[in-house]
């Protein structure tokens, strides 16, 4: 077995940021990948919900919402920022506040595009699973949890089509999202 490689330090200025984000040494490809993946997201989010009718402010946020779920489910699918956020170091809590800021974007779809009001069924469901679906992840073994991780993304995803029902134009928000966080961020 080879030994883990080397996590370069993020580049100084601008350039850094985005290295502290997706992780140092990111490539062209995994770059073009994760732009084009949630660029694409955007686009076909915004034009789903303004073939609805959806008003402007809403398809300005579920486009937003696309690209950080979408790009973000294929950025933490590289292998670039799974050795950046899984580096000596790093500790359970901070991958945890990782996840638990994701709460804020289920909150955003239960209260903008969930019908009038709040969705506070959908709210909570979903933000329970998730915290579980982390715990769980976090407190299993390295071999076991990604199929651990699937079996919760498996659970999230019949839980938002088949229980709640599926969002109109972001029916891919639960998965993705359960992809993003706990396939591609919680799995090493």
């Amino acid at each position: 077995m080879e030994p883990p490689a080397a996590v370069p330090a993020p580049r100084p200025g601008l350039p850094g940021s985005w290295d502290r984000f997706v992780g140092p040494g990111m490539g062209w490809q995994e770059t073009a990948l994760v732009i084009g993946a949630g660029s694409l997201g955007a686009v076909l989010t915004a034009w789903a919900l303004a073939a609805q009718g959806a008003p402007l402010f809403l398809v300005v946020l579920g486009a937003v919402l696309a690209l950080d779920v979408i790009g973000g489910a294929v950025c933490m699918a590289t292998q670039t920022t799974k050795r950046w956020y899984h580096r000596p170091g790093v500790t359970t809590g901070q991958l945890a506040s990782f996840v638990s800021l994701h709460l804020l974007h289920i909150g955003i779809v239960a209260w903008a595009f969930r019908g009038e009001g709040f969705d506070l069924t959908y709210a909570a469901a979903v933000s329970a699973l998730l915290i579980t679906a982390m715990v769980a992840v976090l407190a299993t073994p390295r071999r076991l949890k990604l199929p651990v991780a699937v079996t919760f993304f498996l659970a999230a995803t019949g839980l938002a089509l088949g229980v709640l029902g599926a969002t109109p134009g972001l029916e891919w928000f639960v998965p993705v999202l359960f992809v993003k966080l706990l396939i591609g961020h919680l799995v090493p």
